[in-house]
């Protein structure tokens, strides 16, 4: 079951991205996972930038939507927090709502967005014990074969 809502929500990210909306994220490891799990898109990388986090603001608010996907810890959350408060002052809309559905599904086995595929691998594997290939494309919607 929550291998499927989550799967729905990666699709739904994944619209998302392709249209163009940029991506918040922590740094380098949450874009690794991210495109492990098919997601190309424009990621903001908020950790190794060399601007301030309302400068971080400014470019992502140049979109009139942004999805802000910071870690599930104390300081994604303050991150998430601030982010959102920025880009509303600058006019836009933070989507926090995929974030916190993904905390809400996995709040209790992961803390970041960097162990969203190891988590998504684990639930497809325990959803599909005997036809899983541990490749995602959710074009496919699920597993496909190499």
């Amino acid at each position: 079951m929550s291998y499927q809502k989550l799967l729905s929500i990666m699709e739904e990210l994944q619209h998302y991205a392709e249209q163009g909306m940029p991506i918040i994220i922590e740094g380098k490891k949450d874009e690794k996972s991210l495109k492990e799990l098919g997601i190309e898109g424009n990621f903001i990388k908020v950790s190794g930038s060399p601007y301030k986090l309302f400068e971080i603001a400014e470019i992502a608010a140049q979109s009139s939507k942004i999805i802000i996907l910071t870690d599930f810890d104390k300081k994604g959350n303050e991150l998430a927090q601030k982010l959102s408060e920025d880009i509303q002052r600058l006019g836009s809309y933070p989507n926090l709502q995929i974030r916190r559905r993904i905390m809400g599904i996995t709040r209790r086995y992961i803390k970041d967005i960097e162990s969203l595929s190891r988590h998504l691998h684990q639930l497809e594997l325990e959803e599909y014990p005997y036809g899983v290939t541990g490749d995602y494309c959710l074009e496919c919607s699920g597993s496909v074969t190499k």
